[in-house]
């Protein structure tokens, strides 16, 4: 019964956006990779202590089949999107060696082709004066990205500085002490100056279905790895 409510919730919110964003009802979206489609934490820790600093991205793209699980919400939307003639991207901050291996990892978990810089397209973050910024704003402009679907807060604000509508996936809790901090900072590690929120604040933040900076937040139900 909550699969089905969520079903037709997740219908009605696209067809609306289609409204307010595709001027003929077709919709460019784009999704991150980690942690929006694929849960993977692991082959992050699994990496060889001899690959590391700096991380050698074409052994994390080549070994997502082993480690790496899809988050079946997700995978579901880009169906749903699919099936009703609109255009799904894929933007990563990785960095593109041995991309051909994620991309066929993809095709073969979601059912249709991905092909690097058709539809599968890395922008890794671009460092000035030692900070790391986000370059997915440009490749969102590129595209004509409508919707842009990640997990982070550089998503949410390159989306933004795109003109794009960004939309929140929401981490699974056992990715959050492993990867970067959000606004809320790594939550696990309770109430610190790095983060000053509990696990508790941040799911009734959730629950507002708007973020911080202004993006919807998807209503991904998802129990995560065993």
């Amino acid at each position: 019964m909550k699969k089905k409510y969520q079903t037709s919730m997740i219908k009605l919110y696209i067809f609306s956006l289609s409204i307010i964003f595709a001027q003929n009802g077709i919709l460019n979206v784009g999704f991150d990779i980690d942690d929006t489609v694929l849960f993977s934490r692991d082959v992050f820790l699994s990496l060889p202590d001899d690959k590391q600093d700096p991380i050698d991205f074409s052994w994390i793209n080549s070994h997502d089949s082993d480690y790496s699980i899809y988050i079946e919400p997700v995978v579901e939307l880009i169906d749903y999107f699919l099936s009703n003639g609109h255009n799904v991207f894929f933007i990563t901050a990785r960095p593109g060696p041995n991309g051909r291996i994620l991309a066929e990892f993809l095709t073969a978990g979601l059912g249709f082709p991905v092909v690097v810089n058709k539809n599968l397209f890395f922008s890794p973050k671009q460092t000035i004066n030692g900070k790391r910024f986000t370059t997915k704003h440009r490749l969102m402009k590129r595209l004509k990205i409508d919707l842009f679907y990640g997990d982070s807060d550089t998503d949410m604000i390159a989306a933004l500085k795109a003109g794009v509508h960004p939309v929140r996936v929401i981490r699974n809790e056992a990715s959050i002490i492993e990867y970067g901090s959000n606004y809320f900072g790594n939550t696990l590690k309770g109430d610190s100056p790095e983060a000053p929120f509990s696990n508790n604040e941040l799911k009734i933040f959730y629950k507002s279905k708007i973020g911080v900076f202004g993006e919807s937040i998807y209503p991904i139900i998802w129990k995560g790895p065993n």
